[in-house]
Parts: structure tokens; C-alpha cells; sequence
């Protein structure tokens, strides 16, 4: 009787650990819902942005995720946000940007990777690839003040476009 119930307890157990291994995401725009990893996989179904998302796996640019209501499939990694709708609601000390930086190389509040970055790296490299926040760190440091921007943009005799503000999911002008 013992047995059993100890195999019950280690079932649950499992069963738990499994649950909370998937992330939660937030899609920021609407996207295509693929079967696979790729641009001209079958589209599943379509997105609205500020969908709720499991995130499941991710591969090269892209995640597998379970959205509420849908069957599981695949998303372009620039397409979610991790943490979900009620991230920030939750009090949030800061680990989850320590870890995301440390983990996916993300940094800044959103947690938003602009590019991936996966063109010429094979699925191997993709899979032994290791977090360097301090290559991210570094990137950081390249960044130019407007007064840099406006004199490199003068120089190069680059017109000026006035370009409206992009707004983030949570409707704040970036």
C-alpha cells in the first residue's frame, strides 16, 4: 500500500514539475499559428496580439506554444513577449529581467529581442548555444545619443522621416 501511494505522490509530483516547466508568453502582434518551424508551414490559426501563450520549446527563431483555446503549435520568437499579460502585475523585484538576460541574452524592461540572430548557425550551434549577458552588456554600450545619430545621419546626407512612436502591448510609447 505504501508503494502505491509513494508512486501516486512521484506521479503528481511529475506531473506539476511538468506544468511549471512551460514559460508564459504574451503574443505583441497578431501572428500566424504554424504547424511548424517554418514561414511556409500550414497556418493553424491566427493570433491576436496580447494572446496568452505556454511557451513549450523553443527552436532556432521560432517557439512552439499552446495558446488558450487552440491546439499547440508555432510562433516566430520576435513575435512573443515572455512573462505574459500579468507579469508586471505580480510585483515583480527585477529576477525575472535578471533572468531573462541571463538565460535568453534579453535585456531592457520588455524582455523584447529584436532580432534572433540565427541566420548561419546550425541547429547544433543553436542547441549548445550558451547566455552571455555581457555580450549583451557590451551591445548596450554601442548605442549613440541623438545629437551621434543626427550628426552620422548628416554625414552620410541622409534625409530626415518623422516616424510615429511604436507602441508596446501594454499601449506605452517606447
Amino acid at each position: 500500500m505504501t508503494l502505491r501511494r509513494l508512486s501516486s505522490a512521484a506521479v503528481l509530483l511529475s506531473i506539476s514539475v511538468a506544468s511549471l516547466a512551460a514559460e508564459m508568453g504574451q503574443t505583441l502582434v497578431n501572428t500566424d499559428l504554424k504547424s511548424e518551424p517554418f514561414a511556409d508551414a500550414k497556418t493553424l490559426a491566427s493570433l491576436p496580439g496580447n494572446s496568452a501563450v505556454d511557451v513549450l520549446k523553443r527552436q532556432g527563431g521560432w517557439m512552439q506554444v499552446k495558446p488558450a483555446g487552440n491546439s499547440e503549435g508555432w510562433v516566430k520568437m520576435t513575435a512573443v513577449k515572455l512573462g505574459g499579460a500579468t507579469a508586471n502585475a505580480k510585483g515583480d523585484s527585477g529576477m525575472t529581467a535578471l533572468w531573462n538576460t541571463a538565460m535568453q541574452g534579453r535585456s531592457g524592461n520588455t524582455g523584447v529581442t529584436v532580432a534572433t540572430g540565427v541566420r548561419g548557425l546550425s541547429p547544433e550551434d543553436m542547441k549548445n548555444a550558451q547566455p552571455a549577458p555581457e555580450q549583451v552588456k557590451k551591445l548596450d554600450s554601442f548605442a549613440a545619443t541623438k545629437s551621434q545619430a543626427e550628426s552620422a545621419a548628416k554625414s552620410s546626407k541622409l534625409s530626415r522621416r518623422n516616424i510615429d512612436y511604436i507602441v508596446d502591448a501594454s499601449g506605452a510609447r517606447k
